[in-house]
């Protein structure tokens, strides 16, 4: 398992995700950083994740790296209340109001989206667009998550667009691969209509491809979006779309919590097992 993370984890340390980070900037990436850590269960570490992420935004200040970081929810405390989840986020958003910063507050499983969007719109309406929000194309509800979000404020919209990688019951979700890849491709026009900037998150190139057929459609969209992709996995998509000139940003994770990460994610999608093992006999990542 170590071995595998060497591939898609920055490393352990802080600095281990500032060095990545500083290297995929001078490739001409854009990047995220993303401190590992969720579904805590208690108000300690809550608080540890909130001081880290406070040390993290001050060192990419101090290393001149671009002011970008993510943070789940349950990482926050939402699985203990909503209260405590936007009062930490809010700590990190008042700083990183004075800096410059975003930060993108991310979703997770089914059950926890109906309290991190109310959370998500208590930020956005005292922070507007220095907090984004993620939504997942897999979820029946997410359309109309999408509609209710563009007409909910007079804020700006930040939003990334993802599949989801949960795996959840035919009754709430979209199972089929297809299926998937058509909401995407609605909430993604949704979006654009509606006006949001998107973090366009994927690794598939069927979706690449609805996106460059959009832009193609409307030009003024580009302005409005760029493409999202994981440390370690499809450097070749990545490569290809920064040089067609879209904008491509890099999600960096680090910390102690890597093993847990790792085989939370396999265990939630056992899909994710193939990519794993295929993944213990590459090379390491190279940036280019």
């Amino acid at each position: 398992m170590r071995r595998l993370s060497t591939r898609y984890i920055a490393g352990e340390q802080r600095s281990d995700a500032l060095l990545r980070g500083a290297q995929l900037a001078r490739a001409g990436y854009r990047v995220t950083y993303d401190q590992l850590g969720e579904a805590v269960s208690n108000e300690a570490e809550v608080a540890e994740a909130v001081v880290e992420n406070l040390m993290l935004l001050a060192d990419l200040v101090d290393g001149g790296l671009e002011l970008n970081i993510s943070t789940k929810p349950t990482q926050m405390g939402l699985n203990i209340s909503e209260d405590l989840c936007h009062d930490s986020v809010a700590q990190m958003l008042d700083t990183a109001a004075m800096s410059g910063a975003f930060v993108r507050f991310e979703m997770e499983e089914s059950w926890t989206v109906d309290a991190t969007l109310r959370v998500f719109e208590r930020l956005r309406a005292r922070y507007g667009a220095t907090v984004g929000i993620v939504v997942q194309s897999m979820l029946l509800r997410t359309e109309n998550d999408v509609r209710q979000l563009l007409a909910s404020s007079t804020q700006p919209l930040n939003v990334r667009l993802v599949k989801g990688i949960y795996v959840e019951p035919a009754e709430i979700a979209f199972q089929d691969y297809q299926a998937i890849n058509d909401s995407y491709l609605r909430c993604l026009r949704l979006l654009f209509e509606g006006g949001a900037y998107i973090g366009v998150a994927t690794h598939d190139d069927a979706l690449i491809a609805g996106l460059l057929a959009m832009l193609t459609e409307h030009p003024h969209w580009r302005e409005r979006c760029e493409v999202q992709v994981l440390l370690g996995v499809r450097e070749d998509l990545r490569q290809k779309v920064r040089d067609s000139g879209l904008p491509v940003r890099v999600y960096v994770p680090y910390g102690h919590a890597w093993l847990r990460y790792v085989t939370r994610r396999l265990k939630k999608n056992p899909k994710l097992a193939r990519y794993a093992f295929f993944g213990l006999f590459r090379r390491g990542e190279k940036i280019s």
